[in-house]
């Protein structure tokens, strides 16, 4: 015989699990971003791996959910099914490692996929397949079966709402993922204690020991980074990690390497930072340099030894603080916390230099690399002042559209605009420097400060030039149409085999 639909008593506690439920999924959703990205990075492929596997599990957990609901319509079956949930999601940080690993040979793409699919792919159906459950149970007939499944979505999607909220600006900033999946967990068993509870009134003491158990895992939770790990932060943007590796110190966002110094002297390791030195050999007299992107600060640190005041523009507050404790970061210029395009838009001050080096993990933000940006940065700038720009990408073929792309771009609102690889690629990867201004671009390598000059020398024997038919097929990136992050799709997957081949253990834990 079956169960009868029920009436008031368990109503409240459907829609209770349902909002929370929803919930539940967007956090499981962003937070596994964080599980994989750094490892896999926060590329277009980690972001497209989360989308596709929670909208694929989603979708089977409805179909199944609906088919079970029609076999099995009984609180018990949807109070398991919350209790399968919590201890699928329960299982997530205790499985990271080992699943990252085993997904590693795939690469990064098909790899990203995999992790993910397995890691959050089995808790997303558990959680799909509850609605309609929850819908058949508290509909009593066609005459409200419509009126109940809205509910039923409505709830659910209200959860998702505060869900994204919390994980997004409470959660992640405060706990570490293992903290925040098993408290998600600890949620979701003591639903599933609650229907158990209602369906057979008998306590559930094993689901109350698991709900227990989940709680104390949850408080006790620390991510323990590896050996050669200085500092670990979960911001708003990304984790943030300051390494020791041999004779350098790196920064890592999403395990993406931003800044690399020289632990002995205190200077930057990378060759493209001392050539972004050429600037001043291009306009000896300047006096204000404005940086968009900090970093660990190497670059405003050796211009300001050279006389510069140097102001920074850095969205990330966290990316200002391990400049300062582990990079010895000490301006003379301001410091702003803003997105760098926000701040361009309202400011009034001008500089005679300004460089644009920012990045999120793998991708330079793509508002900044459009034709209206550059114009602003061009406005923001004394007469004749010169913007340098970095971007890392690939030179060869098709893969090198991105630079051809920003060197298009930045000719829409520059006069003068030149290019230079600034560095011997590595597995085809490469800093390109992009120097524009309303003035000319010469200078010698010999004008450029005494530490720069070799690098500096070095990069002016490798300059790109366009040839006419580059310049008729490479788009120009605007407001309403940017594709970098596309264009540097094929960069991403590069650069981020390099860091797992190099950093997989930092990377790992």
């Amino acid at each position: 015989m079956k169960q009868q639909p029920p009436k008031i008593p368990t109503l409240p506690f459907l829609l209770t699990s349902l909002f929370l439920c929803g919930a539940s999924s967007l956090v499981l959703e962003i937070a596994g971003t964080r599980l994989i990205s750094p490892f896999y990075g926060s590329s277009i492929y980690t972001w497209s791996a989360l989308i596709t596997t929670t909208m694929v599990a989603l979708a089977c957990g409805y179909a199944w959910g609906g088919r079970l609901a029609d076999r099995y319509p009984h609180l018990t079956l949807f109070a398991r099914l919350l209790l399968a949930a919590g201890l699928t999601v329960a299982a997530v940080p205790i499985l990271r490692e080992a699943v990252l690993r085993a997904s590693a040979p795939l690469g990064v793409k098909l790899g990203a996929l995999a992790a993910a699919a397995v890691l959050v792919g089995p808790s997303l159906l558990l959680l799909g397949a509850l609605l309609p459950i929850a819908t058949r149970l508290t509909a009593t007939g066609a005459s409200d079966a419509g009126r109940r499944c809205g509910d039923a979505w409505a709830v659910s999607t209200a959860g998702s709402v505060l869900g994204a909220v919390l994980a997004g600006f409470v959660l992640i900033p405060l706990w570490p993922c293992s903290r925040i999946l098993l408290a998600t967990a600890a949620v979701l068993v003591a639903l599933g204690a609650w229907g158990s509870w209602l369906a057979a009134r008998r306590l559930p003491l094993g689901q109350m020991a698991a709900c227990a158990a989940c709680l104390t895992l949850a408080v006790r939770a620390a991510q323990i980074p590896h050996e050669t790990v200085r500092r670990r932060v979960e911001s708003l943007y990304g984790r943030i990690e300051v390494l020791d590796a041999g004779s350098k110190r790196y920064l890592l966002v999403n395990g993406t390497a931003q800044s690399v110094m020289e632990t002995a002297t205190g200077l930057s390791a990378a060759e493209y930072d001392r050539a972004i030195e050429w600037t001043l050999a291009l306009r000896p007299g300047a006096k204000r340099v404005l940086a968009l992107g900090l970093g660990a600060g190497l670059l405003p640190t050796a211009l300001e030894r050279e006389g510069l005041s140097v102001d920074a523009v850095e969205i990330d507050p966290e990316i200002v603080n391990v400049a300062r404790d582990f990079f010895g970061y000490a301006p003379k210029g301001r410091v702003q916390i803003a997105d760098a395009r926000a701040a361009l838009e309202t400011s009034v001050q001008r500089w005679d230099l300004m460089v644009l080096d920012a990045f999120s993990s793998e991708s330079p933000p793509s508002h900044l690399f459009t034709v209206e940006a550059f114009a602003r940065m061009r406005e923001s700038m004394s007469p004749d002042g010169v913007l340098a720009v970095n971007l890392v990408t690939t030179l060869e073929g098709s893969a090198g559209d991105a630079w051809r792309a920003t060197y298009q771009t930045l000719a829409q609102a520059f006069p003068h605009v030149r290019a230079f690889v600034a560095n011997v690629p590595t597995a085809g990867l490469a800093n390109v420097l992009f120097f524009a201004s309303t003035g000319p671009l010469d200078a010698p390598a010999s004008a450029s400060p005494a530490g720069a000059r070799a690098d500096a020398s070095a990069m002016l024997s490798r300059e790109l030039i366009l040839t006419q038919d580059e310049q008729d097929s490479a788009p120009v990136m605007t407001d309403d149409h940017a594709p970098l992050e596309s264009l540097l799709a094929g960069t991403a997957v590069r650069w981020r085999t390099l860091l797992q081949r190099d950093l997989s253990e930092a990377l790992l834990h």
